[in-house]
């Protein structure tokens, strides 16, 4: 009675235990004492694998506790796997007598793999399959070996052995829910904490650092990294975070569109899983072996990638590497969960990254116009100083020379020489003043007329950078993607605003050669070599409506009144830099590909007479002295 007491309170504690690897441990604890035997083992069936994982175990031959490293059979091998296959218990007198295998079945062949029993002859098996509910699925195989002084196992121990399976079944599938809605929360508390972290107005390295920080810890993984299309070439890809790796690398690891699993995952905008160290090298990734020197394991054996996209556009990828088993025997490699979840996380990441990128474009455009706006504002309050200062700066003048010239009448009694030596002195300081207050007045109406338009040594990569700024709302209202390489150029002797607007005309003249869902534009500076001109191309090489610029640029395509207003912006933008600078601004249009070039000379337009503006800077200064 006792004995059966003790045999319902271990069902008790199996039935009630949730946590999986603690309710294996007791499973197989259960089996061997029950039955008597030298050692237990239960497999359970990874879902992924296919393959029949070891959960929990009494004892190896090789070691005394759960191993650390995944045991597992393929449905098939040897004695477990035959079981898992064929879903049959199996009773075995002699495992190392091949004639009782074969008569049991003829494929029937022990491995040897993995055992709980010596070498000695004699040792006895038996194994029982774990069903599921409708008997379809071989969820796993719990097994015992090895009876005390030589004994067998019976008939009746094969029914309590598969009796205790089918109540096991119960449990795991409980504590296989319970698992999955564990994990479920940890995920989800581990994004809503890295999501309340996520915000636009922090600096956007600091913010991903944080990102990958959190994850790497959360995800259970060696090393994570983000990395971003760089702003100058959206088909290069920058590492810009990683936790796990040295600070070093950041900014240093680069691939292009393409180019390995980084590159791979931008291009396709596809998330890529890998479980086993093998398949790395299908990829050919220049990464792989740099980053496994910085890794804990000094392995680079799993990885997952998902792609940071928003909308049509791969911002850049989220990348996991080496999962961390959980426990002994887990998996370390990265599942259809973590995949999941993971892109929850970057559908985050990229609208913070779209927000931040919105607001540095809004910050330099508010900088741009609020100095253009001083400038102006700078004009106008120098007109009104003069002219509400002329009339009281005239009289003030007119009253100090008449002063002057009546001195002796208007002062009584006459003075002394003396006195009136001084008193003209002192006039002549008064009317001295006045003058120079006169002089520097107009000084500062020129200033004002003359500033923000005449020639400075200015960084020519600077203002296409300002320009390129200046059309951000313009170019994502397009859906115009831009790829800038700038080239190692002198400073120009130049007036930055007269060439900011020929720039902006260009540029918008190569946007209205794409589709309305936009396109590419390519942007590149050089010098050229002969070493005398600094030369920009603006270029898109799949333009399918150039046929429209033909018709904005070629007068005698259309009537006037039919022409754009971007045909006498070019108009006014090609004279401005033939007549100005003694440059040249060409464009041409050839298979589907429309180009336009800029050149500038770099060392004679020094030699040219200052003006102020060309064209427009004239009819600015005109209207102001008007």
């Amino acid at each position: 009675m006792s004995q059966t007491t003790g045999f319902d309170q271990e069902l008790l504690e199996i039935y009630g235990e949730l946590n999986r690897d603690r309710l294996m441990e007791l499973v197989v604890r259960h089996a061997r004492d029950r039955l008597g035997a030298g050692g237990s083992s239960i497999f359970l069936r990874d879902g992924i694998t296919g393959r029949y994982v070891m959960r929990g175990t009494t004892g190896l031959l090789e070691s005394a506790e759960m191993p650390a490293t995944r045991v597992e059979y393929e449905p098939g091998e040897g004695l477990t796997g035959w079981i898992a296959e064929h879903g049959r218990p199996l009773r075995i007198a002699n495992v190392r007598d091949n004639e009782e295998l074969r008569r049991i079945a003829k494929d029937l062949v022990w491995s040897k793999k993995y055992s709980e029993i010596s070498a000695q002859p004699g040792q006895a098996y038996m194994g029982v399959p774990i069903l599921s509910r409708d008997r379809t699925t071989v969820l796993g195989v719990l097994r015992v070996s090895g009876k005390a002084e030589g004994g067998q196992f019976d008939a009746q121990d094969e029914a309590l052995l598969s009796h205790v399976a089918v109540m096991v079944n119960i449990a795991i599938e409980n504590s296989q829910r319970y698992e999955r809605e564990k994990r479920r929360a940890r995920y989800f508390r581990l994004l809503l904490d890295i999501s309340s972290k996520l915000d636009p107005r922090r600096s956007i390295a600091e913010m991903l650092q944080t990102v990958v920080d959190q994850v790497r810890e959360g995800f259970r993984t060696e090393a994570c990294q983000i990395y971003l299309r760089a702003e100058e070439d959206i088909h290069q890809v920058v590492l810009q975070a990683a936790s796990g790796l040295p600070g070093a690398l950041i900014g240093k690891l680069t691939c292009v569109a393409g180019e390995g699993l980084t590159g791979h995952i931008v291009r396709t905008g596809t998330a890529i899983q890998i479980r086993e160290a093998a398949a790395l090298r299908d990829w050919n990734d220049p990464h792989v072996a740099e980053i496994a020197l910085h890794l804990p394991s000094g392995v680079y054996r799993s990885f997952l990638g998902v792609p940071l996209r928003l909308g049509d556009e791969v911002l850049g990828t989220l990348e996991l590497i080496n999962k961390i088993p959980s426990a002994p025997g887990h998996r370390d490699w990265f599942t259809g969960d973590d995949e999941e979840y993971l892109r929850l996380l970057s559908t985050a990441i990229c609208g913070v990254l779209e927000g931040a990128r919105y607001l540095k474009a809004l910050n330099d455009v508010g900088v741009t116009t609020l100095r253009m706006q001083r400038v102006a504002s700078f004009g106008t309050l120098a007109q009104r100083i003069l002219h509400e200062t002329a009339n009281p700066l005239a009289v003030a003048r007119l009253a100090a020379t008449n002063l002057l010239g009546n001195l002796p009448d208007v002062l009584t009694p006459p003075p002394t020489p003396d006195q009136g030596t001084q008193f003209t002195r002192r006039l002549s300081v008064i009317e001295t003043s006045l003058n120079e207050v006169s002089d520097k007045l107009l000084d500062l109406l020129k200033c004002s007329q003359r500033m923000g338009f005449i020639r400075a040594t200015t960084q020519w990569n600077d203002v296409v950078h300002e320009v390129l700024i200046w059309l951000a709302a313009e170019r994502q209202r397009r859906g115009v993607a831009v790829r800038t390489i700038y080239g190692d150029l002198p400073t120009l002797f130049i007036e930055p605003n007269e060439l900011f607007g020929v720039l902006v005309t260009v540029l918008r003249l190569t946007m209205e050669t794409l589709e309305t869902h936009g396109g590419l534009v390519e942007v590149r500076t050089s010098l050229s070599a002969d070493g005398q001109h600094v030369r920009t191309e603006m270029r898109a090489p799949e333009a399918p409506l150039a046929e429209r610029i033909s018709s904005i640029l070629e007068s005698e395509i259309g009537a006037p009144e039919k022409l754009s207003p971007l045909h006498f912006e070019w108009a006014l933008a090609q004279e401005t830099v033939q007549t100005q600078y003694r440059g040249s601004l060409t464009w041409k249009a050839d298979g589907g590909e429309v180009s336009f070039v800029l050149e500038l000379p770099v060392k004679s337009n020094r030699t040219f007479p200052s003006h102020q503006g060309g064209a427009r800077g004239g009819v600015w200064n005109r209207r102001q002295s008007s």
